[in-house]
């Protein structure tokens, strides 16, 4: 009697110890996103899905949304050994109401969601007005500078949808950003070498208002950087205040870490010179100010 007492307290313990199968097999997803995370008349967008670290083995990820009608997926997508995601298409409805779809991307025992917002209806008040570069002219390899405009301040800001009609020579961010209370906002254009001059078109969007801009490519050698002075970098009281100049009134001005992490973007205030301020709980001690047109700096900063 007690040998079998034994060997089914054995045989339990043993049961207890034996892992999930599926979990430790398929590894588990650190993040699912979607992008675009809006789109209409009948446009696609793409999910991402990323692993924790990656798998010695093909992992299956089981992928599911939540109307069908509107936003369709694969049932499945395969993350090959060795690697750490994969990227799958989204087919979408074009003659769908507006609807926000609930995607799930699955992997052992472990779900994650994304929302994409199919032919959202444009919302009433200012409308996205142009979409423009300086330069509009320039050599492979150099950047140039992006804004978006709209006809009115954006109460609650506005995220405004980019691409270029040909990538591989023109690249722009997925999006832009124009901030609440702002009427417009920046983002940059970089350019491979050509080897003979190419116009590209760049579209913005948003919602159902599109924009279309010409950039010109030509080959050549891009000019020199621009200039960049850090002219204040202080913390107190968890509050970090950068001001910086260029020589290039257009540039772009973005503030990083020592670590050259992406801080926040300064705010061009006209004739070269730039500054924001932000709260930080600890003081980063070193920054870097670095300029889309090659310009750089670094400063210790100051409390």
């Amino acid at each position: 009697m007690r040998r079998l007492c034994l060997a089914l307290a054995l045989s339990l313990v043993g049961a207890l110890l034996v892992p999930p199968g599926a979990a430790t097999a398929d590894g588990v997803i650190s993040s699912f996103s979607v992008s675009p995370d809006s789109v209409r008349d009948g446009a696609s967008s793409q999910g991402t899905v990323t692993l924790a670290f990656p798998e010695g083995t093909d992992t299956t990820v089981l992928i599911f949304s939540g109307d069908t009608a509107v936003a369709t997926v694969p049932a499945t997508a395969t993350i090959p050994a060795g690697a750490i995601g994969v990227t799958f298409p989204i087919a979408t409805n074009a003659a769908a109401p507006p609807t926000i779809v609930q995607l799930t991307a699955w992997v052992g025992n472990t779900p994650r969601s994304a929302n994409l917002s199919v032919n959202a209806a444009t919302p009433p008040g200012p409308s996205l007005s142009s979409v423009s570069f300086v330069p509009t002219t320039i050599v492979g390899g150099q950047n140039a500078t992006g804004t978006v405009r709209f006809t009115g301040a954006m109460t609650q800001g506005a995220v405004v949808q980019l691409s270029t009609g040909n990538p591989a020579i023109a690249q722009v961010p997925a999006e832009t950003v124009v901030s609440a209370g702002q009427s417009s906002g920046t983002f940059n254009l970089s350019t491979s070498a050509v080897t003979a001059p190419t116009t590209i078109t760049v579209t913005a969007r948003w919602f159902s208002v599109t924009r279309t801009a010409t950039v010109t490519v030509t080959p050549g050698t891009p000019p020199p950087a621009d200039t960049v002075r850090i002219t204040r970098a202080t913390w107190k009281s968890g509050l970090l205040r950068i001001e910086a100049t260029s020589t290039n009134v257009n540039a772009i001005l973005s503030v990083y870490s020592s670590a050259g992490n992406f801080m926040f973007t300064l705010t061009n205030n006209g004739g070269g010179r730039y500054s924001d301020q932000r709260g930080f709980i600890t003081n980063p001690q070193q920054i870097a100010v670095r300029s889309n047109f090659g310009g750089s700096a670094g400063a210790t900063i100051k409390t």
